[in-house]
């Protein structure tokens, strides 16, 4: 009897260290992802930055900085780099977690897939915002 108790423990001891290994790496998927919607979102930001400060330079009949393109244009390029970049991401991540899922059945879901999910759609409403406007 004695033995059979000392197993079960060392197997809900194996058993803790795995949930605990699994539970690590899906902290670092949701770090990594967090780091694509950082950097996706500055560059967003960017792309507003550059409108505003574009569109206030011809409101206040300023010469433009260059002649070639605009800053709706230059905008409308970081809008769309930072939609594929968290596309992309995304896609990655929920990959990773569905692998994981396999190992891990109790993983939660994932927050950074949300924040995900949502700044896409920021992003393409301020693509849509660009291409409609009249």
């Amino acid at each position: 009897m004695e033995e059979h108790h000392k197993e079960s423990e060392i197997s809900e001891s194996k058993k803790a260290k795995k949930r605990i290994q699994l539970e690590r790496a899906r902290a670092a998927f949701e770090r990594l992802q967090l780091a694509w919607i950082r950097t996706s979102f500055t560059i967003l930001a960017f792309g507003v930055v550059v409108y505003e400060f574009f569109f206030n330079r011809v409101a206040t009949k300023k010469s433009p900085l260059f002649e070639t393109f605009t800053g709706r244009e230059l905008a409308l390029v970081l809008y769309i780099l930072s939609f594929i970049m968290l596309s992309l991401s995304l896609f990655q991540h929920m990959k990773s977690m569905r692998t994981l899922k396999e190992s891990y059945p109790d993983s939660r879901y994932s927050v950074a897939a949300l924040l995900s999910i949502l700044l896409l759609v920021l992003a393409l409403s301020l693509v849509g915002l660009i291409l409609f406007k009249a």
